[in-house]
């Protein structure tokens, strides 16, 4: 398979400011300064100092990623430019050849300048399309338009797990958890999608909430169905192979059916609540044109939650996280913990500044 990616951008403003915001559009795709190599160096000073604060915040997002990784080429994908991997990769340019650096990223800029690769979505009034039309125009009139036919797809291949996947991931000084495991599942307009939703609320609100947060002191935790993965997740965890545990006894309570008919109407009507909830003028049909599901898919979506049983909220269960069915389990922690880890046959990585 071929997981291809995006770069996306967006700006908004009020329409006397219109001329402005194209304006700074036409800077930025024709003459961006990469030669300010002092800003760039402090951008990366920033940002490589912000890492450890980011992934003691937010380290239940890095753990997804990681185990994600490990079941798909989209997951692959993801942590190349948004987990560990593209972290570390952030501290090899910082500590690296600063002029290496600029003269990739101006190359990524020409390849990427490339007006036959935008697809451009504007949102505005009635009474100011034309305007709009027309100052978009004049921006695209001064992009190249190449049409160079390249894949800029980044995994050319399937990353199929025929087994699990356990891995520890060391940082220094880290005072607590974050635990994750990922399943692999479905896009969201496969027909299984909104029952693996429901089953992800329920399992977040009616089980996990009361063994990790309540029995186990974690801060967080709850399970997901994103990017055609179906995974759990623990936030600021004091534990680690007992959350683990706590996972293996989630899937035998969803297969089980373990939840009440009260439980499984609450589940549905929070899902609804969110489906349902107003869109701003400004953000409407965003999703649709970054790859999301159109207005039948959505209706589809909605019908398959309001309609899932729990004789099929049992079966998706059995069906994708079954005990044959491969996962990633990562566990991010405290270096003091490698060796418990690496003695039950994980494998380690390390973050941190000597990577």
């Amino acid at each position: 398979a071929v997981v291809s990616t995006q770069s996306t951008g967006s700006s908004y403003c009020l329409d006397d400011n219109l001329p402005y915001m194209y304006s700074l559009w036409q800077e930025l795709l024709s003459n961006p300064h990469f030669q300010e190599t002092d800003r760039i160096k402090a951008l990366l000073d920033a940002d490589v100092a912000g890492q450890k604060d980011q992934i003691t915040g937010s380290g239940h997002q890095f753990a997804l990623t990681r185990s994600r990784s490990h079941i798909s080429p989209l997951g692959e994908l993801n942590e190349q430019i948004g987990g560990f991997k593209q972290a570390k990769t952030v501290q090899q340019f910082h500590s690296g050849d600063i002029q290496r650096l600029v003269s990739e990223v101006a190359g990524t800029h020409v390849s990427h300048s490339d007006r036959s690769l935008f697809s451009i979505a504007l949102n505005t009034t009635p009474d100011k399309v034309d305007e709009n039309l027309e100052a978009l125009s004049q921006l695209l009139r001064g992009v190249p338009d190449i049409r160079s036919g390249k894949d800029y797809g980044i995994i050319t291949r399937d990353i199929v797990a025929v087994e699990s996947v356990n891995e520890f991931v060391k940082i220094n000084n880290l005072g607590v958890n974050f635990c994750a495991r990922s399943y692999r599942a479905v896009a969201a307009s496969h027909p299984d999608s909104p029952t693996l939703t429901l089953l992800a609320s329920l399992l977040s609100s009616k089980f996990l909430h009361r063994e990790i947060r309540e029995k186990g002191g974690a801060y967080g935790s709850g399970a997901m169905m994103n990017q055609q993965a179906f995974s759990f997740f623990s936030y600021r965890d004091p534990n680690n192979l007992a959350t683990l545990s706590v996972f293996d006894q989630a899937v035998d309570w969803a297969n089980q059916g373990s939840f009440t008919d009260q439980q499984l109407q609450e589940a549905k009507i929070s899902i609804i609540g969110k489906l349902d909830a107003p869109t701003a003028p400004g953000a409407r049909g965003v999703a649709e044109f970054l790859g999301g599901l159109d207005f039948d898919q959505r209706q589809a979506f909605r019908t398959g939650i309001l309609n899932a049983s729990r004789s099929e909220i049992q079966e998706v269960a059995a069906r994708y996280l079954s005990g044959d069915q491969p996962h990633g389990n990562v566990v991010v922690g405290a270096e003091t913990e490698t060796s418990k880890f690496r003695d039950l046959g994980y494998g380690i990585d390390t973050f941190g500044q000597n990577n």
